[in-house]
């Protein structure tokens, strides 16, 4: 199996700056870098992208483009090389590439559409070379700066997709574009196919791990120390700290600087490369596996605007506050229990705990005392939002 360590993202050299992140809580906003380049499909302006109210602690905005002048304290942003623009320049655009569905700090909406799909240009042929194709999977990291203490900042691995199938033709992107919501991904135009390179479009599988239901592509709810590749978060934060079974079996490092650092683990300073490619071992992609059940709680779920628009139009809270007059024998609740029980409901969805389930099982009630240390309330909830369900329907 390919892994591969993709940098996607602001930088120093585009965008200019690290995005964002609450080093404490863990919540980061990843920007997509700036570019004016005519045979990408750009369509997404930093003004379109919706940025959920107060998501970062200090940083205001209602899109992408106030939340950056918030973050810098000015429009301009890094092109490239001794280039700025403003952020709001009409022909300046993001190129919002991976899309791995709905990221944490977007409302989900049906004005602003995000698919399913990783294009690469510039590294295609390195990624044809090493024979990342099907089966092949991405662990998407970028640097992000703490914006509360600007000293810590370190890459960390915020997504991921595993490939089901290389797109390498514009015949094939057409036939694929509304399967997997692509209008508005950067590298699906004719030009783009065009261009003398190759422009592959990396499409997600199903899942990744099925038994632990997570999905073929996503993102991570918030940052922590497991998704940190950095040895450091305080100083020099290209330098990785990565399990042994990487030492010497990673393309685009600086490779005579690995070094063994304690038992079981090594580091090496990475270079301005885009895609960093390993072959999995078994120790590998135990270690994969392993990622996966350590963040098995923190993978992002958006909720479809569908259901949103129904819990709207049945209206949880108000049932809450209306179920002693709906079902005999039911208390009234005081307003401070009504919003403790949606906050629990509000949690077990980002948690990844309920998906909309119709029964409380055994599994669920297992991942539920796994979570909650006042576990009975939680089950309480989930038994009043299914009754208003029932009562709904």
């Amino acid at each position: 199996m390919k892994l591969v360590l993709s940098r996607k993202g602001f930088d120093s050299g585009s965008g200019g700056c690290l995005s964002p992140y609450n080093h404490e809580t863990g919540e980061y906003i990843w920007c997509p870098i700036p570019e004016k380049v005519n045979s990408y499909s750009n369509q997404i302006r930093y003004t379109d992208i919706p940025v959920k109210k107060d998501y970062l602690s200090g940083l205001k905005g209602s899109n992408l483009s106030e939340v950056y002048k918030s973050l810098k304290g000015t429009d301009r942003v890094k092109l490239r090389k001794n280039e700025y623009v403003s952020i709001d320049d009409r022909d300046l655009f993001a190129h919002f590439d991976p899309m791995l569905g709905f990221p944490p700090w977007i409302e989900v909406n049906d004005k602003f559409k995000i698919g399913k799909g990783f294009g690469q240009f510039n590294a295609a042929p390195h990624l044809e070379n090493h024979n990342v194709n099907e089966g092949s999977i991405f662990l998407f990291f970028g640097g992000f700066q703490s914006t509360s203490h600007r000293k810590i900042s370190g890459h960390y691995i915020y997504g991921w997709l595993k490939i089901k199938k290389r797109i390498e033709t514009y015949k094939e992107c057409k036939e694929i574009i509304e399967q997997y919501n692509l209008e508005h991904h950067p590298h699906i135009t004719e030009a783009a196919f065009k261009r003398n390179q190759k422009n592959y479009i990396f499409l997600p599988d199903q899942w990744l791990f099925e038994d632990l239901k997570i999905p073929g592509c996503g993102y991570f709810t918030t940052l922590n120390d497991s998704l940190l590749l950095s040895n450091n978060k305080e100083s020099n934060k290209a330098t990785w700290k990565l399990p042994i079974f990487f030492y010497q079996n990673l393309t685009q490092v600086h490779q005579k600087t690995w070094e063994h650092i304690q038992e079981g683990f090594c580091t090496v300073r990475t270079g301005i490369g885009q895609e960093f490619v390993t072959q999995l071992s078994e120790k590998g992609e135990k270690w994969l596996r392993d990622l996966f059940v350590k963040n098995q709680h923190n993978i992002y779920r958006p909720e479809p605007p569908s259901a949103k628009e129904d819990s709207k139009a049945l209206n949880f809270q108000e049932y809450l506050m209306q179920k002693h007059t709906l079902i005999k024998g039911e208390k009234q609740l005081q307003p401070i229990s009504v919003k403790q029980y949606m906050n629990r409901l509000e949690s077990m969805r980002r948690h990844g705990i309920y998906n909309e389930e119709n029964l409380i099982d055994a599994v669920l009630v297992g991942k539920i005392q796994e979570q909650y240390k006042d576990w009975k309330t939680y089950v309480k909830t989930l038994e009043h939002y299914l009754n208003y369900k029932n009562i709904s329907e």
